[in-house]
Formats: C-alpha cells, structure tokens, sequence
C-alpha cells in the first residue's frame, strides 16, 4: 500500500571541516524502511561475543564475530557475493555513482529508493576518503573467506595510553574477486588521474573503522593501482547518542522510559538534534536470533593485488593521532613546517611518526609525500632512524626521474653496506633494468 511506502527525508547538510577523512556529509532519517539492508544477530555466549551477518535481502553481504568490549578486535568474514542478490534499487544506485558528483545532498536525493531498505532510523551519508586496505596493511581483496580477527574492527584502537575512537577508513570486500576486469580497473584508473571529482564507490559503515563495500570494487583497485585513497560515498547508522537528563528516571530502562535525545553520533560525526527525537526512535535494536552462525563462501578465492606492497594501518592511524596530540597542527594537512621538526628530532617517538605519516600521505597528497621522503633521505644522519630513512627510500623507489636517481645517488656514496638500508638505495638500479 502507498502509505507503508519508505520515506527518506533529507534533513540537513553537516558541517565536517574539523573532519579530515570526510570532505561533506548529510543527515537524513528513514521512516517505514523496508529493514533489507539489515544486521542479524545471534544471543550472547558465555565468552560475551556473538555472530552476526550484515544481509542484503536475507543474504549475507559479510559476516562477523564481535566481542561486546569495544576495544577488543572482531573477527570477520566474507559473505554472500553481492552479484548473486537481485537488488533493482543498488542497481539504480550504481547508475547514480557513475554519472558523476555533484554534491552530497544531489547523491543522497538520486539514492533514495536505495536507502529505503535501511530500517527506521537516523543515518548520515557521507562523502569519505577510504583505504582500499584492511587495516592491517593489505590489499582488501587480499582478506580471507574464513573468520579472521582485524585492527580495524574495533570501536576503539588502544596504543599507549591513547585511544583512537572510530570512523570510516577501510574496506572490506563484498563482490567476488574473479569479477574483477583489468579494462575495466584501467577505466577507473584514467578517470581518477583526469577527473577532479572522480565517481564514487558506494559503502556502509559496518564496524568499527570499517566499511562494507556495496559498488566499486573496480573504483578501489583503480585507486590501489594509483597509491591513492577511493572517495565513497558512505552509509553511517546513529551509533550513540546523548540524552536530555532531566528526562531519564533513575533505575529505569531506557526502552522503557524512552528518553529525549540531545547529540546524535555516526562513527566519528557529532552534531545537536534539532527536532524532537527520543530514544527508541534511535536505537531500535532487532531481537537476537539463535540460527546465525558461520558459513565459508567463495569470494576472494581468485588471488588479486593492485597497489604497494604494505598499505596504511589502523596502528600507523593511532601513531600519526598521538603525534597530533603532541605537536600540534600536523592534520588534516600534514603542516609541511611540523613534518620538518619532526625530521629533525632524533628520538624514536619522531622515528614512528614520520614512519606512519609516509604511509598515510602517501594516499592523501603524493607530492607531499615525495617532499616528506627527499626531505628524510637527504637528511639521512649515517646509521640513525633507520626506520624513517627505510620507509622513505621504499615509497621514493617508484619515482623515475633525475631528482629522484640523485637522491638515491647522493644516499648510496654517502652510506656504506653497514647501513641497513644501503641494499635499498642500490636496488633503485637494479629495479630500473
């Protein structure tokens, strides 16, 4: 009947300039969703975990074992193969991603049939910058079919004494690895190289820093082969809020009493209500089910790598935050005058940082990064940082030109072979052949 019909309502566009990782965003809710796009969840074992499946029309897109500590990592695993749903609504959704960007409030207007299926409630679409990683270092079609813990499935990554608290960074896989065309990767390819607003993939923020990749896997390899971070388009749910006291009765469930919210949270985003909205309108939680449990499906059986060899990590994230924490002004634009200070500190803490940064800015700004690396080698201190020194002459190994054989030239005459990375600089030339 028309009246069950869903109905998307655009609400607002966000203010994300203090956001580094998402250049727009929109808040929108959903009422009478149709509930396809759905999380499955089974009771809670005696070690407090248990599985769960993120579905697409009662088939699982991936499926996961999640711990009810946040800062405990999940294990998750593949799913489904998103080709083998029929889904008339992604399929005019991929439509959208391709006919270019516009604006974030023009995608979540040509999406709305696709956002139907999500159940009631409050989400954000938001324009990303994703990782086509993991979050420990590979490449995302790389993840195995079997459950598997990961650093990136966590609310919250520890590193001494410094949380990172979550949001949307990397992908995880939901279309079969034998799908993937070369052409069609190479189409992408040229289309980011040329493009100043390249299309968009297309992801749900699934848990913790990690997204589920709904379309664009070709778009991801297209950017891995070109060192670069996908710009998606990615689905937030509300995962917590804040309410009003005044209307909170001690002793009293929540679900219960159902209370006022003041401050919606997705992953990261913060922001006031600014219409009545209570608790249950929020957090409306489906009901255990005892029948979910893990089932190996074929994704990524047929082995495929774009990109380098090590991508950035949830750690390298949290060493790069902590550096933030201590000197000041490095993101969102890796402050060329604070990554000079760090080079020249001879401590092991500078020795992490710059480490984690290259890995990081090497996707964001590359000639940035080319700056940062030169700026390391020709540094270069004999046989101290080797860890900064190595990481800038691996990233600095896929540029041909003259500067760059000189840097390299200039390294190996000023080193010996008891310099750890000494084969490093000399492998330039042999690389080159």
């Amino acid at each position: 009947m028309f009246w069950n019909k869903p109905e998307v309502k655009i609400i607002k566009e966000i203010d994300t300039a203090e956001q580094w990782w998402c250049s727009s965003a929109v808040l929108f809710s959903v009422k009478n969703g149709k509930n396809t796009i759905r999380n499955r969840f089974s009771p809670i074992d005696k070690d407090y975990e248990y599985y769960a499946q993120l579905q697409l029309n009662g088939k699982p897109l991936a499926q996961g074992k999640y711990p009810e500590c946040p800062t405990c990592k999940a294990m998750l695993a593949t799913g489904y193969g998103i080709e083998n749903i029929d889904c008339p609504e992604l399929e005019a959704a991929r439509t959208c991603m391709n006919s270019g960007f516009v604006s974030i409030t023009d995608s979540a207007e040509k999406i709305k049939p696709l956002l139907g299926l999500l159940r009631d409630g409050y989400y954000v679409l938001a324009d990303t910058i994703c990782f086509p990683s993991d979050g420990d270092g590979n490449f995302f079609y790389e993840v195995p079919n079997e459950m598997r813990h990961y650093d990136a499935a966590c609310y919250g990554y520890y590193l001494d004494f410094h949380t990172v608290q979550h949001f949307p960074l990397f992908l995880y896989p939901t279309q079969s690895s034998s799908l993937i065309n070369s052409e069609r990767v190479e189409y992408y390819a040229e289309k980011m190289r040329s493009e100043e607003e390249p299309p968009r993939a297309l992801a749900l923020h699934m848990y913790g820093f990690m997204n589920l990749l709904l379309d664009g896997h070709h778009k991801a390899c297209a950017a891995a082969s070109l060192g670069k971070c996908v710009r998606c388009l990615t689905i937030i749910p509300c995962d917590a809020s804040n309410y009003v006291e005044a209307t909170v009765i001690r002793g009293v469930s929540y679900k219960i009493c159902n209370p006022q919210i003041k401050t919606l949270m997705f992953a990261g985003l913060k922001f006031d209500a600014e219409e009545e909205i209570h608790y249950l309108d929020v957090h409306k939680e489906p009901g255990a089910t005892s029948n979910i449990s893990f089932q190996r499906y074929p994704l990524t059986d047929t082995a495929i790598h774009y990109g380098p060899a090590r991508f950035p990590t949830v750690r390298d994230l949290a060493v790069i935050l902590e550096a933030e924490n201590e000197v000041k002004g490095l993101l969102p634009e890796f402050d060329p005058d604070v990554l000079s200070r760090l080079n020249y500190e001879d401590t092991d803490a500078a020795d992490s940082y710059l480490e984690a940064i290259l890995h990081f800015i090497a996707f964001i700004d590359q000639d940035s990064a080319y700056k940062l690396a030169s700026s390391i080698v020709k540094k270069g201190d004999g046989y101290k940082r080797h860890r900064r020194v190595r990481a800038a002459l691996l990233y600095l190994l896929n540029f041909r030109s003259d500067e760059t054989e000189q840097l390299f030239a200039d390294f190996y005459l000023a080193h010996d072979e008891k310099d750890e990375n000494y084969e490093i600089a000399n492998s330039y030339w042999k690389d080159s052949k």
